[in-house]
């Protein structure tokens, strides 16, 4: 009775770790993906900046987050770090909808930040957050205001003016 009790303990310790490991290594995978958006953001936003600057980022923030909101959330986990929650400060995990998520997010704090250092002017338009449903609103107000004709750069993965 008492090996039975032991290895039922052995168990018990045994698959605690395994939640333990498995959560510590969503934990990572998703810092990791969140990472990996953040250094083709760096680029990205120097290559739209070179080419119109700020339109060039409002357009392609704008594009791709209508883009992703399309799409089901349905993908690995990422974590945005330090994420502003009702005056909080949180590191949130949140189910990608497609793999440019992360990268968008990361844009649109670049972006956001340009302004507030006053890299760029104050921003016409106020980007929300892509999961705010204040997002579809922005969207529509800047297509129907916007002359022009855009498209998608394959090799940038960028939306720029035509």
């Amino acid at each position: 009775m008492l090996i039975i009790e032991i290895e039922l303990l052995i168990a018990l310790v045994l698959v605690l770790i395994a939640i333990t490991r498995r959560t510590a290594i969503t934990q990572w995978l998703a810092n990791r993906r969140y990472q990996i958006g953040l250094k083709r953001a760096r680029r990205l936003f120097q290559v739209l900046d070179q080419g119109d600057g700020q339109d060039a980022i409002t357009h392609h923030l704008l594009e791709e987050g209508h883009f992703l909101r399309s799409k089901r959330r349905v993908g690995d986990f990422y974590c945005i770090p330090g994420e502003d929650i009702d005056g909080e400060k949180q590191d949130i995990m949140l189910r990608m909808s497609h793999k440019n998520e992360p990268r968008w997010i990361a844009l649109r704090r670049l972006y956001l930040s340009s302004i507030q250092d006053g890299y760029f002017a104050k921003a016409v338009i106020d980007i929300p957050p892509l999961w705010d449903r204040e997002f579809d609103v922005v969207y529509e107000h800047w297509k129907d205001n916007f002359s022009g004709t855009i498209h998608k750069d394959d090799q940038e993965e960028a939306w720029v003016v035509v």
